[in-house]
């Protein structure tokens, strides 16, 4: 995917954002995070979208759910990282 001065900007919003989600984690938060799983859209609706994206084919409305679920999935696997640590950080204490 090319680097849109938009996406950047918003890929970072989303970094910070789970920057400082992931600094207010305790145990109770953390073990709820990594239980999280995106349900949608669907893995086989999710293969199609990377194909169609990656033949150039996408249309905007396709291209703002694909979109979105990688801002999704993004945030979600810097919490759970932000969550391991702290689950980590816990045993260590």
């Amino acid at each position: 995917m090319a680097a849109f001065p938009e996406w950047v900007q918003s890929q970072k919003l989303v970094s910070e954002l789970a920057e400082q989600l992931g600094s207010t984690l305790n145990e109770a938060s953390a073990r709820a995070i990594l239980a999280v799983k995106l349900n949608r859209p669907s893995p086989q609706r999710r293969r199609r979208l990377a194909a169609m994206a990656n033949e150039g084919l996408l249309s905007a409305e396709q291209f703002a759910e694909y979109e979105t679920y990688a801002q999704l999935r993004g945030l979600l696997a810097i919490l759970q990282s932000k969550a391991r640590l702290c689950l980590k950080r816990r045993r260590a204490a």
